[in-house]
């Protein structure tokens, strides 16, 4: 093997050459990816984590109402969820329109009732 062995100060050390090193380090960060994406993988099986459809994405970057994409996404009517969530018809209509902002009390009601994360009306 291509290791050599240190002792700097009473503390051993291993040298290996640069190319061997960054491979190892390039492992380290692949092995670190493949954690991340099996633990966003067992969120989803679980149900804790939802995978959001590149068409809700391109919608909100365009800047469409986040309540109202994920309506649509649901398939609720405006008088459909404004009963799931126990807020006005009015009041989703104004938030989807621009016109209000939706306080947090409001915002979570219609966040349960699309059964989605606050953030993601946000």
């Amino acid at each position: 093997m291509d290791i050599e062995k240190i002792t700097r100060n009473g503390k051993s050390f291993a040298v290996i050459p640069m190319t061997r090193f960054r491979k190892l380090i390039g492992d380290a960060e692949m092995l670190a990816d493949v954690k991340t994406f099996d633990s966003a993988k067992a969120r989803i099986a679980r149900g804790e984590d939802e995978i959001i459809p590149f068409e809700i994405v391109e919608r909100r970057v365009a800047g469409e109402s986040p309540v109202k994409i994920w309506r649509e996404y649901r398939g609720f009517t405006q008088e459909r969820l404004a009963t799931a969530a126990s807020v006005s018809r009015v009041m989703i209509a104004a938030i989807e329109a621009g016109h209000k902002r939706g306080g947090v009390a409001t915002l979570k009601k219609l966040a349960g009732a699309l059964k989605v994360n606050l953030d993601n009306l946000a």
